[in-house]
């Protein structure tokens, strides 16, 4: 795999049945790929392709008959069936909610959650103008509600003083076993001029609810974990990479530290606007590569965060993933100061954790993809 013999692109959304499902190999064409390993060559070849008009952006499988997409910078969400990769049908979306204040105005569904409990699909949306510093233009969350038994669209759900519903990293679902869905809003990491505890709740990250059986928000629930953790004061909060475990409870990569002496100085500089190119991309590494979250346990039902002692900071912006593989956790762990750069496998079972692996030379370590038992 690491030769490119057989790809020049490997990005797996999902892994189903013995198949990994993302965009092309060839980053030449706009594509939903089926990936799986030829037995005769051992390479990664491409089992099927569906065309699209973008970029995928998410993938999720439903069943053996019906898995759905989106693309990015497009409001739509497409069926296919994923173990004949045939195309199905575009779901009508036209009475979503849209923004176009601005011509190069983007929206996009990058998060697909499926609750089987009702059959429903939940699609929050992006809505970002490239023009402006924060990633999301908008000061309230929208997601629409998309009734797979008829296969049409049913509602938007809407909640105010709330931004940015994007986990960042492996955008995984965070469905209870009564169908509570859980998500995470990252707020504006300052980039709005929102800073540190006097800003506005919807600047900083916190998880929202929409109860079992409901297709909105509660709007008496909103869990910022960094601040359970006394954190409030930090500059730019982050809860990333949120991952559902079992009964209740989840995983994040929270802002656990407080800010470097350097990062506040940089800020007084950029702030002021003498700051040079040299020293803001210091101060990007700094918050972007900087070890400053730790991989922490989420009660949802309590609303309390526990921080993971076995595992070591890792870069809380660094994207990371996480992954849910029979009873075992995996959480992708970047600390270039202690030459972490790889995955730690935690047992809830036994609240205890180690490292599988550490890359040490290349780049970051992303996906990790479980291909057997």
């Amino acid at each position: 795999m690491t030769q490119f013999n057989s790809f020049s692109g490997y990005y797996p959304e999902i892994v189903y049945k013995n198949f990994a499902y993302g965009g092309p190999l060839d980053n030449e064409n706009f594509e939903l790929s089926r990936y799986a390993v030829d037995e005769e060559s051992g390479q990664v070849i491409a089992a099927g392709t569906i065309p699209t008009t973008a970029q995928v952006s998410n993938i999720k499988i439903l069943n053996d008959n019906m898995g759905v997409y989106t693309v990015f910078d497009t409001q739509k969400l497409f069926v296919f069936n994923p173990l004949t990769m045939e195309f199905i049908q575009e779901i009508d979306l036209s009475q979503a909610i849209t923004f176009t204040e601005e011509d190069d105005q983007r929206n996009s569904y990058f998060q697909i959650i499926y609750r089987p409990q009702d059959n429903k699909v939940f699609l929050p949306l992006i809505t970002d103008i490239p023009s402006t510093g924060p990633f999301y233009d908008q000061t309230n969350v929208y997601v629409e509600v998309i009734d797979m038994n008829a296969m049409a669209w049913e509602s938007t759900a809407e909640l105010a003083d709330a931004t940015y519903p994007i986990t960042r990293g492996m955008e995984n679902s965070v469905v209870d076993e009564q169908g509570n869905i859980y998500i995470t809003c990252q707020g504006s990491y300052s980039l709005d001029g929102q800073a540190g505890p006097t800003a506005a709740p919807r600047s900083r990250p916190q998880i929202l609810k929409i109860p079992a059986g409901s297709t909105d928000f509660d709007p008496s629930y909103r869990f910022n974990p960094v601040d359970f953790l006394g954190f409030n004061f930090v500059v730019a909060q982050f809860v990333t990479g949120t991952t559902y475990g079992a009964s209740g409870i989840a995983y994040a990569a929270i802002s656990a530290k407080a800010d470097d002496a350097r990062v506040l100085e940089l800020l007084q500089l950029v702030g002021a606007g003498t700051a040079t190119e040299a020293e803001f991309n210091e101060l990007r590494n700094l918050v972007i590569n900087g070890a400053n979250s730790r991989w922490a346990k989420l009660d949802l039902n309590a609303q309390t965060a526990m921080v993971i002692e076995d595992i070591p900071f890792t870069a809380g912006f660094g994207y990371p993933f996480g992954y849910k593989y029979d009873d075992k956790m995996y959480f992708q762990t970047f600390n270039q100061e202690a030459g972490i750069n790889g995955y730690y496998e935690y047992d809830p079972a036994t609240d205890t954790s180690f490292n599988i692996f550490n890359i040490t030379a290349g780049g970051i370590a992303t996906q990790l993809v479980k291909l057997q038992e």
